[in-house]
């Protein structure tokens, strides 16, 4: 039977009393790493109209607790749980496809393995958190009003999977990916806001669906709104959904962690390589012109096991600005499911465009979709924002030059 091995720290055994700021502690060689967010009163929710689940805003009051640095990551998971059944597999990758239950069941295991009593994050300590605590400036995602700083989100995410965690720039606390990368399961259930004032509130007593937060990387920048609420069955499993640890500021627990004065998850060990079509730049040409397009170009995606899943070609023809969707093609059966769609014109750097017939009828027949294109600085990459009316999101892609 695999021994199970928990470091603690003579020195946090010593410290009795003493709470440290940041706390670790290790499980069969996969680290827990643990961030200190001081008590205090914040405005939770928002005020606009049109996010009416986030009504009304109201002040609510937390405990000092303690909130993971990290997503769980899927090393965490197998050393405690002894499986990974992720669909996006990586040591380092959050955890995902579990529903709430393996959730639950993985705190209990990793409770008795560390003899420390983790939790769930409340929907109320989450947010105040993702919003950077007493630290924070206020910013729409957790850490910066730039989401390309801070998440993996739909417009950055070529790959169209997870990424290691912390591989994005932490919020005022400290803490990484609260936005996007995956939603994360929060233990309360869904329920109406009030505009009482609350002190560590924690949900209704029951309802039909559980809380997740964060928003993921295939969601919109709306999605990924510190504010931003969605709600799940318990039995929901999405490869879009994990979870990270919570833990009281008890001096029991305190005193079974190491003050953490470095990290193990740093930079350089999680660190991944990242593809050649996904190293965004900074500066764009937001409105190119037809030399400027002129060509073909394709944009592939991938599966979990790194085999092509979409091929999309386009063409851009020098002599009229006419833009031509080429194909659309399905790998696994190399199936060409869209091919020659049709051709629209390129005016100010956009593509509007009237879907009459098209493969995806459900979605797009009759539907005016404007495409906003965008050139990288390097000249090999060129970004498309689909602007959708029918779901009110975009997608971005970037579709790297062939010829």
């Amino acid at each position: 039977m695999k021994r199970t091995l928990l470091i603690i720290s003579a020195l946090a055994l010593m410290c009795i009393g003493v709470r440290a700021q940041n706390l670790k502690a290790t499980v069969n060689g996969a680290p827990i790493e643990m961030i200190e967010v001081e008590g205090g009163t914040f405005m939770m929710g928002d005020h606009m109209e049109q996010r009416a689940d986030a009504l009304p805003l109201h002040e609510v009051t937390l405990d000092t607790y303690y909130i993971g640095r990290t997503e769980v990551t899927q090393q965490l998971w197998t050393a405690v749980m002894g499986y990974n059944n992720s669909y996006f597999k990586g040591k380092y990758r959050p955890v995902e496809t579990i529903d709430y239950d393996e959730v639950q069941a993985f705190i209990i295991k990793l409770n008795k393995l560390t003899g420390i009593n983790f939790r769930l994050l409340t929907e109320a300590e989450w947010e105040y958190a993702a919003r950077g605590g007493n630290k924070s400036k206020g910013y729409i995602y957790s850490g910066s009003n730039d989401l390309d700083e801070v998440g993996w989100t739909v417009y950055n995410n070529v790959i169209n999977a997870t990424h290691n965690v912390a591989n994005k720039a932490p919020n005022e606390l400290g803490i990484y990916d609260m936005t996007g990368n995956v939603w994360e399961w929060c233990s309360d259930y869904n329920g109406a806001y009030t505009s009482e004032p609350q002190k560590n509130p924690t949900g209704p007593t029951w309802q039909s669906w559980h809380q997740a937060r964060g928003g993921a990387f295939h969601n919109n920048a709306e999605s990924n709104e510190v504010c931003y609420r969605d709600r799940l069955y318990p039995s929901k499993k999405r490869f879009t959904l994990g979870f990270r640890l919570a833990m009281d500021a008890t001096k029991d627990n305190i005193k079974k962690m190491v003050k953490a004065k470095t990290w193990d998850l740093t930079e350089d060990v999680v660190a991944e390589e990242t593809p050649h079509n996904q190293k965004l730049n900074k500066t764009m040409i937001d409105n190119p012109t037809v030399q400027d397009l002129a060509g073909v170009w394709q944009y592939i995606s991938f599966d979990a096991n790194g085999k092509r899943k979409y091929h999309v070609a386009l063409k851009f023809l020098n002599a009229d600005g006419t833009f031509q969707n080429l194909q659309f093609s399905q790998s696994g059966n190399g199936q060409i499911m869209y091919k020659g769609a049709g051709t629209w014109k390129l005016k100010d750097g956009c593509i509007v465009q009237k879907y009459e017939k098209g493969y995806n009828n459900e979605f797009f027949d009759g539907k005016t979709i404007t495409i906003k294109l965008m050139l990288g600085d390097n000249g090999n990459l060129m970004h498309l924002l689909w602007v959708d009316p029918m779901h009110g999101g975009k997608v971005a892609e970037w579709y790297e030059k062939v010829d």
